[in-house]
């Protein structure tokens, strides 16, 4: 097992990349320390990780808030001891996202993932192992319809995960993050219900003619999580399905020209 006797900490893992991520980790012999606001969906985790012999526990705690990041780290450090790997998840809702809300944006997205880094880093630093794994988005590449305040805190996780390698590497610590593309979690339920062709349309402009699943995800997590990465950091891993390489309507324009 890639994760044996290892603790690791999940954010927003009470559904969709989250839940794929915590109950992979899990998997692979990691100790999951859930975390949500959602009770519900985190405790369902945790229930997922045990029925497959797992070991897992849920701590609810608000990631923009540190004293509530601070408890969860302590919870987590009193039942299994200190986390050696932390993955970054969590974000606002998605009302927040498409109506471009400063405050929700950047206090759960950029804020929590800088409060949980500098929670569990004091730790690493002793133990002289980490592996942190934030999760930005493609958003934070390119431009995608008109979220941009979403958009501009993805970037900046790449920025502040390429920024923090470069202090905590000599402690043996790795931080890297992904790029996912679009992932078909439990979000886009409603959406889809509302445009039963969306799914049709946004495959087309994925090269390998469909979108992401949060188990693709979760797999570049464990990865980078596990010492197989063990010489990468600072990285920016792009799970995509190619929609960022190429643009696919030029084939067409060009056959036009």
């Amino acid at each position: 097992m890639r994760l044996a006797n290892k603790i690791a900490l999940v954010t927003g893992a009470g559904s969709g990349i989250g839940r794929a991520i915590a109950l992979r980790f899990a998997e692979e012999g990691a100790k999951v320390v859930v975390n949500d606001i959602n009770d519900a969906g985190g405790h369902e985790t945790v229930r997922r990780i045990k029925e497959a012999a797992g070991e897992g526990m849920f701590v609810h705690a608000d990631v923009s808030r540190s004293d509530e990041v601070a408890r969860m780290v302590e919870a987590a450090a009193d039942a299994y001891g200190s986390p050696q790997i932390l993955a970054n998840v969590a974000i606002c809702g998605s009302t927040a996202v498409g109506e471009n809300q400063w405050t929700p944006n950047i206090e759960v997205g950029m804020h929590g993932t800088w409060l949980c880094m500098q929670a569990v880093l004091p730790k690493m630093k002793e133990m002289h192992e980490g592996s942190i794994v934030n999760i930005s988005s493609v958003n934070g590449l390119m431009g995608f319809g008109n979220t941009h305040v979403y958009s501009g805190v993805k970037a900046g996780i790449i920025g502040l995960s390429r920024s923090l390698a470069g202090e905590v590497g000599k402690y043996g610590i790795r931080v890297n993050c992904i790029c996912p593309g679009t992932i078909v979690t439990e979000i886009w339920q409603p959406v889809i219900e509302r445009d039963p062709n969306i799914v049709n349309r946004l495959k087309a402009l994925y090269p390998l003619g469909r979108l992401g699943r949060p188990e693709d995800i979760a797999h570049a997590a464990l990865f980078l999580a596990s010492s197989e990465a063990s010489f990468a950091t600072g990285a920016v891993f792009v799970i995509d399905g190619g929609v960022t390489a190429t643009h696919l309507s030029f084939p067409a324009f060009r056959e036009e020209s």
